[in-house]
């Protein structure tokens, strides 16, 4: 039987009211003194759920006091819906000054369009390339046309990097005699118990198609090399999608669908939905980014644990999703872009890295190691994520490998699941569109 998705919210104990399905969620305004007629600045951006939400508005308000008359005005969108509206709004001249702006298919086109400014010089002044590796701070890099991802000027910095695993619930584990697994053969056997015993192993949702590829690209990692997973996503080498890792990652995905690992009626449920039914206790585990930690935190503390996708064998090399998060950029609408690069400056300051440590989130760069308390899922998360970024173990999100092909792999994805096609056809579509996007 499959659930729609407000029948698995109603299950999981969530009750949701007023979810906003398309533009803004909110737009909030700060000043340091009602009585000045201010010069504002306007941000963008994508951090939605109410813990960043509540960082952005006290970031704003800290900015406008250390900047007399200075009214900040931002303004909350849903990540996909922010990357619609944004080239939008800037081909018709208007917009913010500053913007979160997705490295996928929007950054590009966006620089080719002469939309965003470059940040080379205000990096040198601000010390934003001190923040990340340089194999990061690189994916916020485009040639100047736009076609060349990782290398040319620098159009974003982010406040956070990402890292994607599995969220678990040690209350359930610790019921059923389950440890955190360090093979792929380990992991499937927890699985397999979980849905055994009439536990959702997963909390997962497709029905906005974005946690189907990090699932999928998860997989992946575990059958890669980093050699193959950037020369796919910086387009260089002749890479293709018909190789031997995608085969075996999708064979496994479905191998995972079909035995019941993921939760069920996933196609009803939304993948930001996926975590409050995972918090009220209606799943296991759930594979999500460490963006979400911030609200898990919030919602069960210590009593939830965080891991990353193990190895095929153990000691092997696993390639997470995951990398930065989506960067502050300047706009061509920003009529004082100094102003505007003070802003971001602020936005990725050791104040916003404190909040965000404060929150359980994941800041850019190395996280300290008075940090990390053991048996916490702070200190879970953050021992990952340092251990991943030593190790080069970082990955990509695999729908930054060409611009559009988040469609097109996220419908081959939920093909495979709903058994209308096979890895074949699904590895030779893929090729395909990636192909013919270096010819348009």
């Amino acid at each position: 039987m499959s659930l729609d998705r407000r029948e698995l919210l109603k299950r999981s104990g969530v009750v949701t009211a007023g979810l906003a399905v398309g533009g803004s969620i909110a737009t909030h305004s700060v000043a340091a003194q009602d009585d000045v007629a201010p010069e504002g600045l306007v941000f963008w951006t994508g951090w939605n759920d109410p813990v960043r939400s509540g960082i952005a508005e006290t970031l704003a308000t800290s900015f406008a006091e250390s900047h007399d008359g200075t009214e900040v005005q931002f303004q909350v969108f849903q990540t996909e819906d922010l990357g619609e509206t944004l080239p939008r709004a800037l081909e018709g001249g208007q917009g913010p000054d500053v913007a979160q702006v997705n490295q996928s298919d929007v950054m590009g086109p966006l620089v080719a369009a002469g939309r965003l400014v470059s940040l080379d010089d205000y990096a040198e002044e601000h010390g934003w390339n001190e923040i990340l590796p340089e194999g990061l701070l690189s994916r916020n890099m485009f040639s100047e046309d736009g076609s060349q991802m990782g290398e040319g000027s620098l159009w974003g910095v982010p406040a956070e990097t990402e890292i994607v695993g599995f969220f678990y619930n040690r209350a359930i584990f610790e019921e059923h005699g389950l440890s955190v697994p360090t093979t792929m053969a380990e992991f499937e056997e927890i699985l397999g118990m979980l849905r055994e015993m009439g536990v959702e192993p997963i909390a997962f949702g497709t029905l906005d198609q974005w946690q189907a590829i990090h699932m999928f690209g998860e997989i992946h990692g575990a059958y890669t090399t980093r050699e193959y997973i950037d020369d796919l996503i910086y387009r260089r080498n002749d890479a293709s999608f018909d190789d031997q890792s995608i085969r075996d990652a999708m064979a496994k995905f479905v191998e995972w669908s079909e035995n019941g690992y993921f939760m069920e009626g996933v196609e009803g449920l939304n993948g930001d939905d996926a975590t409050p039914v995972f918090t009220a206790g209606g799943a296991a585990m759930l594979m999500q980014g460490s963006w979400a930690a911030g609200v898990v935190n919030q919602e069960m503390g210590d009593e939830a644990g965080f891991f990353l996708m193990p190895p095929v064998e153990e000691g092997g090399d696993v390639y997470h999703v995951g990398g930065v998060g989506l960067p502050f950029a300047i706009t061509d609408n920003a009529e004082d872009p100094d102003l505007a690069a003070e802003l971001i400056a602020h936005l990725v300051s050791e104040e916003a890295r404190g909040m965000l440590l404060e929150a359980g989130n994941l800041p850019a760069g190395e996280i300290p190691e008075d940090r990390i308390v053991e048996g916490t899922l702070t200190g879970e998360l953050y021992s990952a994520w340092n251990t991943a970024l030593e190790a080069d173990a970082i990955g990509h999100f695999m729908d930054w490998a060409a611009p559009g092909i988040f469609d097109v792999l996220a419908g081959e994805l939920q093909k495979l699941m709903a058994g209308e096609t096979d890895v074949d056809t699904a590895v030779t579509t893929l090729q395909e569109f990636y192909a013919a996007s270096f010819e348009a």
